[in-house]
């Protein structure tokens, strides 16, 4: 037998549970949810599934509410991101001069990422009652009237990107004080002997070499919000009507509340399909950082 088979042999049996295990979680449903985005199946029907090709492709990119969750998708998409980089750079700069307590204040501002989603959705749905809610209770004390957070589509979006960023922001906050861990003081010594301000230092020595991580962030956002779901469902589910509700609870809702379970299918692919871009961005990147 030869010296490489060996070698090799021992490798692919200690692999062979984890391949078993990805195939069972991941590819078999990626591949029957292909397969059925090409028949007609409907959960209010009893007729067997027949092979319809591209119709349910079809019919989502000329159903306008796909494109319209779309665009309510990339705004959320955008102004997250315009909240959770800038608020994570910020408080990861100020944890990375290690002033005192901030350990504590870390400890603190990583409780948010140990909570699940569908509690910290719950949680803020009460907190963004119009008449309980303790968000119009402040604002009332300061004479500002009640604001119907929930009830329409501008403060909905604002009111679901506020909750994702306040469980988000410690994710960014932790990658970005991992980055800037890994630059060497040296650099900014020379900088300081050579005169450079706070300021230029940023943007001439951390900003360019935490570049790569901030990278990796906007990447692992962008999926994020392509495939967010439970605190937005237990925010607003979508609501009022489809004001709030993004591509992806778009197909849930045309699966298990119209029953167009072919037709959700089609739409799932479609999300794969934009995802696959960005994960390839994201694979390069994390080389990149590596």
């Amino acid at each position: 037998m030869p010296k490489r088979m060996k070698l090799t042999r021992p490798i692919g049996q200690f692999t062979f549970g984890a391949w078993a295990l990805l195939s069972l979680t991941v590819l078999i449903p990626i591949f029957y949810g292909i397969y059925i985005s090409f028949l007609d199946i409907k959960l209010s029907s009893f007729l067997p599934p027949q092979f319809v090709g591209l119709d349910n492709y079809v019919a989502a990119f000329k159903a306008p509410e796909t494109w319209a969750t779309l665009k309510i998708t990339l705004a959320m998409m955008i102004l997250g991101m315009l909240v959770q980089i800038p608020l994570g750079m910020a408080l990861a700069l100020v944890l990375h001069r290690n002033l005192k307590g901030s350990k504590v204040f870390s400890s603190i501002l990583i409780t948010p990422m140990l909570l699940t989603p569908v509690a910290v959705g719950l949680t803020f749905r009460f907190m963004f009652d119009t008449d309980l809610g303790i968000i119009n209770w402040v604002l009332e004390s300061f004479g500002i009237d009640k604001i119907n957070w929930l009830g329409q589509q501008t403060t909905g979006i604002l009111a679901v990107v506020l909750v994702d960023s306040w469980q988000s922001v410690p994710f960014v906050m932790l990658l970005l004080v991992a980055a800037l861990g890994s630059i060497s003081p040296q650099l900014y010594e020379a900088a300081s002997i050579d005169g450079a301000t706070s300021r230029q230092t940023f943007w001439k020595i951390t900003l360019p070499l935490i570049t790569p991580t901030l990278l990796v962030v906007v990447m692992i956002k962008i999926m994020d919000f392509l495939k967010l779901f439970d605190t937005l469902f237990m925010l607003t589910r979508g609501g009022p009507g489809n004001e709030t509700t993004t591509l992806g609870l778009w197909t849930y809702k045309t699966g298990f509340i119209f029953l167009e379970f072919s037709r959700a299918a089609a739409l799932g692919v479609l999300i794969m399909i934009i995802s696959a871009p960005v994960y390839f961005l994201w694979r390069r990147s994390t080389k990149e950082v590596k």
